[in-house]
C-alpha cells in the first residue's frame, strides 16, 4: 500500500510516476501491492524513490559489467588516484578528488578493483544516489567517503525492513547460508540487490533466480550440512525519505540528513 498525504494512492494515478526510471511500472506496481506501507508526505518524495530504486537496479547491472572482482577484505584493491586503501581492506577518498568521479571510477576501471559483497552494495547505492540527484550536492554531502561493509555511512542512512515478502525492486536482500563449510566462511551468505523479474545480482556470483542463487551457495556448506541456503524476509534499503531532502528543489542552506526518519511502518 502506498499512502501519498494520507490518501491511498491508486490505480489509475501510477502512470504519473512512469517517467521516473526504466523499471518504475514494476517497482510502483510491487510497492502498491505489497503488505507493506509506504507513506510519503508529496508526491515529490515518492517519485525520488522510486527514481532512485530504478537507479539501484542500472547501478547492479553495471557493477556486473565493469569487471570489478570479488575480495575479501584481506585482498580488497582499487585504483589509488581516487582511493587509499586502508589496513582493514576499506576504501578512504583521497583529498582533491571529487566523491563522484571516485564512485564513478569503480564502474569505469572496474579492473583495478576488488572488494566483498556488502562493499559492492554500498557502492551501488552510492552510483545510485549520484545518478539521482545533482552531482554538485552529491560531491557537498559525501566529501570523506569511506567504502568498508555496512558501517561508516553518516550522511547516507540505512533502514532494516522485515517480513517484506516478495520485496521490492531495487531492495538488498540477503541468501542466508546457516552451514557454510568453515573453510570457505566467505560464502555464509550473499547480498544481493532484488533486479525484478525473480533476478538478483549478487557480487561475485552474477545475476540469478532466486533457486540458482541458492544451489550456489549451497555447493559451500560443510560435509553432512542438511539445511538448505535461502532468502531472508527481510530488506536493506535507504532511508529514502531523508535522502530526498538531497533531491530537493530548494538550493539555500544546509541539508540535514537523520537516520531516525523513517518512510515505512512495520
Amino acid at each position: 500500500m502506498i499512502l501519498v498525504s494520507g490518501q491511498i494512492l491508486t490505480a489509475d494515478q501510477y502512470d504519473s510516476f512512469s517517467g521516473s526510471g526504466a523499471y518504475a511500472p514494476v517497482i510502483i506496481r510491487s510497492m502498491a501491492e505489497s503488505q507493506e506501507q509506504f507513506a510519503y508526505p508529496t508526491r515529490d518524495e515518492l517519485r525520488f524513490e522510486i527514481r532512485m530504486r530504478s537507479r539501484t537496479i542500472d547501478a547492479a547491472r553495471a557493477l556486473l559489467d565493469s569487471g570489478a572482482a570479488f575480495a575479501t577484505f584481506y585482498y580488497s584493491a582499487c585504483n589509488e588516484h581516487f582511493w587509499t586503501l586502508t589496513g582493514d581492506g576499506g576504501f578512504e577518498l583521497n583529498r582533491g578528488v571529487s566523491p563522484a568521479d571516485a564512485i564513478d571510477d569503480i564502474f569505469k576501471n572496474g579492473e583495478q578493483y576488488a572488494f566483498e559483497c556488502a562493499t559492492a552494495m554500498m557502492i551501488i547505492f552510492y552510483k545510485a544516489l549520484i545518478d539521482t540527484i545533482e552531482r554538485e550536492r552529491f560531491n557537498q554531502t559525501f566529501q570523506h567517503l569511506f567504502l568498508w561493509d555496512w558501517q561508516n555511512h553518516p550522511f547516507f542512512p540505512l533502514r532494516n525492513a522485515y517480513h517484506v515478502g516478495a520485496g521490492i525492486p531495487g531492495d538488498v536482500r540477503y541468501f542466508k547460508n546457516p552451514q557454510v563449510n568453515p573453510q570457505t566462511p566467505q560464502w555464509q551468505g550473499e547480498n544481493v540487490v532484488d533486479l525484478s523479474g525473480r533476478l538478483y545480482y549478487g557480487h561475485g556470483i552474477g545475476i540469478l533466480p532466486a533457486e540458482q542463487m541458492i544451489a550456489e551457495l549451497n555447493k559451500y556448506r560443510r560435509i553432512g550440512a542438511t539445511v538448505s541456503a535461502f532468502l531472508m524476509n527481510q530488506a536493506t534499503r535507504p532511508d529514502y525519505l531523508s535522502l530526498a531532502a538531497l533531491g530537493s528543489e530548494q538550493r539555500s542552506g544546509d541539508i540535514r540528513i537523520t537516520a531516525g526518519t523513517s518512510s515505512y511502518t512495520f
